[in-house]
């Protein structure tokens, strides 16, 4: 939270009673005057209203000055009896009362509006306390748990009975449940509780929520029955909800439903204010979800009048670092309509004498005559005023009577006939109302909300189910309405009783271990936190826990005894408050120091909480509860000690060493003049000069190695605290660094590769190697035949860097080359037998070449001079009076020199290899061409062997070649054995068959030669359609065919030579 500008003034009492009271010296109160009240007397008093108001009134009608000086208090609980209001215990700031041990009962008349403090009877009285719960039951009032006043951490589970006749308190015994009792499991009731609420219904007492010291903040609803005189943890249905602390409870006998709001809740290790609003059902012992208000708060009060829970007062602020804007004290005063299921906030005329002063939070309230009382609380101080909420007068609202009556903190209905009434009174005057039938009228001056985002917020498929906002369930996740379109495919729930019940565990609602290990379904993990485990076993589910799979619970924050036991490890879980010395969990503050009762605490930093480990003056002083104490050398040397203005502690005992139950602090300051608790002493030189007289300024130079206008440091060179007289001693970094850190003494070390404090290691992650303790040194491992590139940077503190490579290759040559950006020297060392495991040389170094400058160079090193792989040489190169930035390359590479001979065979044999190769190729390729083209070959024989074909018939007639004359056709000719039309139908390509000349016109043909031949020739179609061959064609027909013609019809396959 930010910080705050603060002013003050010393008087005897505040405002010195504003002229309206005097002043009472022991307890610096003032007693008011008839008709004045508050704490200066400065508010008059209203005994009594006039009128009807058309909106909700807040008047303050009696305080401390009524009667009785009645001490402010907060977080004490209040009923009404008798006409009476009885105050019951509270935590007090006033010193007469922070150390009561018992319990105050105060009382307010209604009709005389006076206060009295109750004188009980007998000694059996029980412990003051805070935090508690209070109902009443007939002719009696019980009082349960809370914390004592004089110890919080002391929280207890006693129930007390209190006979209002008798002024007599008796404690109830009760009846145990089960004989093997212990926490953390199993729990039995009566489980101990801080900032729970409870009410009444029928003859059991219902204790909600609260906080345990040990189980944090409890998930439970306990029922004790007043007639069997028996406690039982309730076994609840529907929704699951969390519980908390500081949350309000009322119950509503019209709906059989108990409403309980707000509340302060745990995030895991941290807490929040919450908003919501629960409903549970004493008759089905059932759970289910409200509309939230939208507006969070914790420690307020509830009060039922006439079918609307008023929420009064509480605080609103998110424990947090942030400024939030949230305030601690609520503003506003809020109006839920239990049918409607609605919230309002309320419009509140304030009468003048509340204009200030009403926010406030852990007050009581209790109604009256349709009213709410509601008395002190704590707002920066502790209150004892009292204040009367009314709402406002059904008769006088108008056009108001039903839209906006929520907005006046009361529920109308209009009446034809009669106007507007109350609406409990319409009902009893024959005016009944259909159940919500006038709630969407309400809707539109109803506080909004997100319903999506409260749907989104239930991770349990019963709490997503069980509320009012049409929630769906889908798989793991809780939509409004209907699932998301990336869960559309998953299996839709609507009805909790679809809900298994490994979806409805409450283990996560259990954030510590002890807690989660109270449910026998659920275990506690520290990575995950409080998980369920559940088997499924047919239709049956069964408990998959067993006391050997949980893990052992680390030690509770609670029995942490000093701040660095509970400050321990990163994630503990636990503050350390100083000036209580007391540990508790990082998300129980608000509910174990609701009223700041813990001035500072810390997660982690121990030494500054307690003034005796403060070595400095300045900070000394900015400590609420130290002061310096000057030795008296004028040198600024003191010690700081626990005090105030007037002096150190009288018992010379610090804070510090009790809680760590060491030695006590011995003496005190030796000289008033000698302490300082507003301003340090004018010289302050740490004990190393003394100041320039006159001055403030200390005589320079410092002595023991200090530095500084305060001597507050050390010099180059040296380390350590030379704060109060503190010493500085010379840095040890094994001549590997000239400076070191002034304060811790590590080392900045000048050759890369060294780390430690000291520079007493080599960084073998990283490949360097050796040992630099004793003189050695630590060298990076370099390969062979790769070049390595460094490059340093301006900030590091390097001045030398070296390397080594172990030629692995036998007669190879070596050559090393470096490459160097800035000016730096080098040199090359070789050394023979394996080096130590740790990389350093195994005897003496040979130095190869003479320091030379770095620059860029290269050398070679002959393998016949140092025998490189034979005797395991390794070379050393030293790089050094390097200046950053800089960039360094460096290599070794290790090859032979050209053999000719070699070369040459070598060149012969693979030159006539090449040759071969293409030899055998080159046949390989005759081989498969000649392949091809048998192959070729046979596709085309078989294509023409697939052509189509007839057979001719030719008739040889011998010489003389012309036929007999009876033989002899007139008009025949020979006709083609082939005619091939071309593409245009215009053209043929005829063949015929020709008899080739003979010799000397015998039968015989020449030798070496055929006798006859095929023709072929191109000849136009119309010439074959002429008309001489169409009548040859058609006499042939006529004249039919005889033995030996020549000619043939077209139709006949045959031809004559």
């Amino acid at each position: 939270m930010s910080g705050f500008n603060i002013s003050y003034s010393v008087d005897r009492c505040p405002d010195d009673c504003s002229g309206q009271g005097t002043c009472d010296d022991q307890s610096a109160t003032c007693k008011c005057k008839h008709g004045f009240t508050g704490d200066t007397c400065n508010i008059p008093v209203v005994t009594k209203e006039t009128g009807r108001s058309s909106t909700a009134t807040l008047m303050r009608i009696a305080g401390s000055g009524s009667g009785v000086l009645l001490q402010g208090r907060a977080m004490h609980q209040a009923v009404v009896f008798n006409h009476s209001m009885w105050v019951f215990g509270g935590k007090f700031f006033s010193s007469a009362f922070t150390q009561r041990r018992h319990l105050e009962v105060a009382r307010y008349e209604f009709g005389s509006s006076q206060w009295s403090v109750v004188q009980q009877r007998g000694t059996n009285i029980p412990p003051n306390t805070y935090g508690h719960s209070l109902v009443s039951y007939k002719n009696s009032m019980y009082l349960y748990g809370g914390a004592h006043t004089f110890d919080s951490n002391n929280v207890t589970n006693a129930l007390w009975r209190f006979d209002p006749a008798r002024l007599e308190w008796a404690q109830v015994s009760h009846k145990e449940a089960r004989v093997d009792c212990h926490l953390p499991t199993p729990l039995c009731p009566p489980v101990p509780a801080v900032g729970h609420a409870a009410v009444m219904v029928n003859q059991s007492m219902l204790v909600f929520f609260g906080h345990h010291p040990i189980l944090g903040y409890l998930n439970m609803v306990q029922e004790y029955r007043i007639g069997s005189v028996k406690w039982e943890l309730v076994q609840t249905r529907g929704a699951v909800v969390k519980g908390g602390f500081g949350q309000s409870a009322v119950y509503d006998e019209r709906s059989q439903q108990v409403l309980i709001f707000g509340g302060y809740h745990s995030t895991g290790n941290a807490g929040s204010v919450v908003d919501y609003l629960y409903s549970y059902r004493p008759s089905t012992r059932s759970w289910s979800i409200l509309r939230p208000s939208g507006i969070h708060r914790y420690l307020h009060s509830a009060a039922l009048l006439d079918g609307v829970m008023l929420i009064f007062g509480g605080n609103t602020h998110n424990d947090t670092s942030q400024q939030s804007g949230d305030r601690c004290f609520a503003a506003d005063t809020l109006a839920y309509d239990v049918e409607c299921d609605l919230w309002q906030t309320v419009k509140i005329k304030e009468s003048p004498n509340v204009t200030q002063g009403f926010r406030r939070f852990g007050h009581s309230a209790v109604t009256y005559n349709g009213s709410m009382y509601i008395f002190g609380g704590f707002n920066g101080r502790m209150l004892s005023d009292t204040l009367k909420l009314s709402p406002a007068h059904c008769e006088a609202l108008d056009k108001e009577c039903l839209s906006f009556s929520l907005l006046h903190g009361t529920k109308c209905i209009f009446a034809t006939g009669e106007g507007c009434l109350k609406h409990t009174l319409a009902n009893l005057r024959g005016y009944p109302q259909k159940k919500g039938a006038n709630c969407s009228l309400l809707k539109h001056s109803s506080l909004p909300i997100n319903l999506t985002q409260v749907c989104e917020k239930q991770t349990n498929c019963r709490s997503c189910l069980h509320n009012s906002f049409d929630c769906v369930w889908c798989d793991s996740t809780c939509a409004h309405k209907k699932c998301p379109k990336h869960l559309s495919a998953a299996v839709v729930k609507v009805n909790a009783s679809q809900c298994l019940e490994s979806e409805s565990l409450a283990c996560d609602k259990l954030h510590n271990c002890q807690a989660c290990h109270s449910d026998e379904r659920c275990a506690f993990k520290k990575s995950n936190g409080c998980i369920g485990f559940m088997l499924s076993d047919g239709n049956k589910t069964e408990r998959a826990v067993s006391e050997d799979l949980r893990a052992e619970c680390d030690t509770h924050c609670s029995d942490k005894r000093d701040c660095a036991t509970c400050t321990a490890g990163q994630s503990s879980g636990c503050m350390w408050c100083s000036n209580l010395a007391r540990c508790l969990e990082t998300n129980a503050y608000a509910a174990m120091f609701p009223l700041g009762q813990c001035t500072e605490w810390s997660t982690g930093r121990c030494d500054r909480l307690y003034c005796s480990r403060i070595r400095s003056c300045r900070d000394c002083l900015q400590h609420e509860r130290c002061g310096w104490c000057d030795d008296g050398s004028d040198t600024g040397k003191g010690r700081c000690m626990e005090g105030a203005n007037n002096g150190p502690v009288v018992t010379g005992v610090d804070v510090s060493q009790v809680a760590n139950g060491t030695e006590q602090m011995g003496a005190t300051c030796i000289a008033p003049a000698s302490w300082n608790f507003i301003t340090c002493p004018a010289c302050q030189c740490n004990g190393h000069s003394t100041c320039v007289p006159g001055t403030t300024e200390c005589v320079q130079p410092c002595a023991n190695n200090t530095h500084g206008p305060n001597c507050e440091r050390c010099q180059k060179g040296y380390y350590g605290s030379p704060i109060n007289g503190g010493a500085c001693q010379p840095c040890m970094c094994n001549g590997h660094g000239l400076d070191c850190h002034h304060e811790t003494g590590k080392c900045n070390c000048t050759t890369k590769g060294l780390i430690g404090k000291h520079c007493e290691a080599c960084d073998n992650t990283n490949q360097y190697w050796g040992n630099p303790v004793d003189g050695g040194t630590c060298f990076y491992k370099l390969s062979i035949d790769f070049q390595y590139t460094f490059n340093l940077s301006h900030d590091d503190p390097f001045t030398a860097i070296n390397f080594m490579n172990m030629p692995p290759r036998v007669g190879h040559d070596v050559e090393f080359q470096i490459s160097c950006s800035t000016p730096a020297l080098v040199n090359i060392s070789i050394s023979f037998g394996s080096p130590e495991p740790s990389g350093e040389p195994r005897g003496g170094l040979l130095q190869v070449s003479p320091t030379r400058q770095c620059g860029s160079f290269k050398m070679p090193l002959s393998h016949e001079e140092f025998k490189f792989g034979t005797r395991n040489a390794t070379l050393y190169v030293h790089v050094f009076n390097l200046s950053t930035p800089a960039i360094l390359q460096v290599a070794f590479s290790q090859h032979r020199a050209l053999d000719l001979l070699q070369f040459f065979i070598t060149f012969s044999s693979c030159f006539l290899s090449l040759l071969i190769i293409a030899a055998v190729l080159w046949k390989i390729k005759q081989k498969y061409d000649l392949y091809r083209r048998r192959q070729q070959l046979f596709v085309e024989m078989e294509q023409m062997a697939s052509r189509p074909f007839a057979g001719v018939t030719v008739e040889l007639c011998p010489p003389p070649y012309a036929l007999p004359p009876q033989l002899h056709q007139p008009g025949g000719r020979p006709t083609p054995v082939a005619l091939e039309p071309c593409s245009a139908g215009k053209a043929a390509v005829i063949s015929l068959i020709v008899r080739l000349p003979r010799q000397d016109n015998t039968s015989a043909v020449p030798s070496g030669q055929s006798g006859i031949a095929i023709a072929s020739a191109l000849v136009s179609l119309s010439q074959l359609g002429g008309k001489g061959q169409q009548n040859s064609i058609r006499d042939s027909e006529l004249q039919g065919h005889h033995k030996g013609d020549c000619w043939k019809p077209n139709t006949n396959v045959g031809t004559c030579l």
